[in-house]
């Protein structure tokens, strides 16, 4: 029984191993069921956890459907805080996007991955193209997608690390 559970933590590190960010906050079991059900960084909870993942394969439907633990600083999870911020913080972020500064702009900067030389940039550009993607015609979803087609397209923002 002792080599069936080396082996399972064994695989269950080779297959981690190429998770980086989920091996940081989850141990050597990754993300996947098994964090859930068993939460800690302790020797014996990375065993279950890592065992539970393999036996109902849950990192692969975990990493794949961005779920499980399997979203730390992943895409899919980006995405969705964008998208929740710019819908519940709407009319105010357009008011910051068209003077190219106040809170919520900044909030949305750091959202955008945007840092050092690319916040000020973002204000900028914010400011100069708003007419391009915010106004009176346009919605949550519209205004978010518009600017990161934008920002994609430019020298300093596309630099951005979650647009």
């Amino acid at each position: 029984m002792n080599k069936f559970i080396a082996g399972a933590l064994a695989g269950a590190m080779v297959l981690a191993g190429g998770a980086g960010v989920a091996l940081a906050k989850y141990g050597a079991a990754g993300c996947g069921l098994g964090t859930l059900v068993f939460d800690g960084n302790t020797k014996g909870k990375q065993i279950l956890a890592a065992t539970t993942n393999g036996t109902f394969a849950s990192q692969t439907f975990g990493i794949t459907s961005g779920t499980s633990n399997c979203t730390t600083g992943g895409t899919v999870k980006a995405d969705r805080e964008q998208e929740a911020f710019v819908e519940a913080n709407f009319e105010s972020l357009q008011r910051d996007l068209a003077s190219g500064q106040g809170e919520y702009l900044a909030a949305f900067s750091g959202l955008l991955g945007c840092d050092g030389a690319a916040a000020p940039a973002l204000a900028s550009f914010a400011q100069d193209n708003f007419e391009h993607f915010a106004g009176p015609e346009s919605s949550p979803f519209t205004m978010l997608y518009g600017m990161k087609t934008g920002m994609a397209q430019h020298p300093v923002l596309s630099q951005c690390t979650r647009i």
